[in-house]
């Protein structure tokens, strides 16, 4: 069974489904540091630098999948953000995935779509987001509605001690689904892999000294304003930065694509040598990728391995997703 990813990132996505079984036949992003980072784990992989809204199935040559992922942008719909939704130039990006679906010949469009996002594009807007979401996918020939949606968190589905709630659309071709066929994965098995979970403490290493270019150096802005946070708070903790406070976490809170950009949202640490930001490896733990895999080439600055990190999907999640689509994509195959 094969699958094509758009917004591909470095990888997450696709590595979730090769996992679950899937050959992953193209890879489609408009960002140079991610499709250099997924031609890099992922060698086999055609790989096309693309800004999706110049994209056409004919001229890229994209043949048809079985699959088609799409973790599309989520800045404009989460809590977090501004939410203007559709009528920011990152959400309003959602729209070629349908137009691209429909390019192709009504044989070879994709069994099956699975789009993945932040939650809150579930109601956000009184639930007008999801509205259109679900119009679009049914002009373009796929059952869609709210049941075949899997809301989730990383750190109750997952040995991954992130709060990182997402959503998984799952939309199934009309042409060949009686109906949409999606179950999200079983309770029993979230709970065996929520009981197998990590610890912080497990990822999250305070015995070594970390680089020096990890640590807050005196006279940094934000050292001080940290350090009274800990000061009133508990050593294993971690302390979110926000735009003018500073939040204690007792887990690890959403890890984001400006981690590496010195702003809000980046998570710190205290250890024996000072305060620190998670370190990359440790963010990709966080994030459920391997912590032996050679994740980003070289050349990679280490402010762009934590914005590709950031906006990762998670593997571990996509894999979860990929064996239900892959059962599913199997009892058609057989008649079932």
């Amino acid at each position: 069974m094969t699958a094509g990813c758009l917004f591909s990132g470095m990888g997450g996505f696709a590595s979730g489904l090769a996992g679950a079984g899937f050959e992953i036949a193209w890879a489609v992003d408009e960002n140079a540091r991610a499709c250099a980072t997924f031609r890099h784990r992922l060698p086999q992989v055609r790989v096309l630098e693309q800004d999706i809204r110049g994209l056409g199935i004919a001229d890229a040559a994209l043949e048809p999948v079985d699959l088609l992922a799409a973790g599309f942008p989520c800045q404009s719909f989460s809590q977090a953000g501004d939410r203007r939704g559709f009528d920011d130039h990152r959400g309003e990006v959602f729209f070629e995935i349908p137009r691209l679906l429909k390019e192709w010949p009504a044989e070879q469009r994709p069994k099956l779509v699975v789009l993945e996002n932040v939650d809150h594009i579930l109601h956000g807007n009184d639930g007008w987001w999801f509205d259109q979401i679900r119009r679009e996918l049914r002009r373009a020939g796929y059952w869609f509605r709210r049941e075949s949606c899997w809301r989730v968190n990383v750190k109750d589905a997952t040995d991954v001690p992130q709060n990182r709630p997402r959503v998984f659309m799952v939309a199934a071709n009309r042409g060949l689904f009686p109906h949409n066929p999606f179950p999200p994965p079983p309770p029993r098995y979230i709970c065996s892999n929520k009981s197998a979970g990590r610890s912080l403490s497990a990822i999250i290493d305070r015995s070594r000294k970390a680089a020096d270019e990890e640590y807050l150096p005196d006279g940094n802005r934000y050292r001080e304003m940290i350090a009274a946070e800990m000061a009133e708070g508990s050593p294993d903790s971690l302390y979110q930065l926000r735009r003018s406070y500073v939040r204690e976490k007792r887990e690890c809170p959403t890890l984001t694509a400006n981690m590496g950009t010195g702003g809000h949202n980046v998570p710190f640490i205290k250890d024996q040598w000072g305060i620190r930001r998670l370190s990359i490896s440790e963010v990709a733990q966080l994030q459920g990728f391997p912590p032996d895999e050679d994740l980003f080439p070289q050349e990679t600055p280490a402010n762009e391995q934590y914005r590709l990190l950031g906006n990762a999907v998670c593997p571990k999640l996509a894999q979860l997703v990929g064996a239900q689509c892959r059962e599913a994509l199997l009892k058609l195959e057989n008649g079932s």
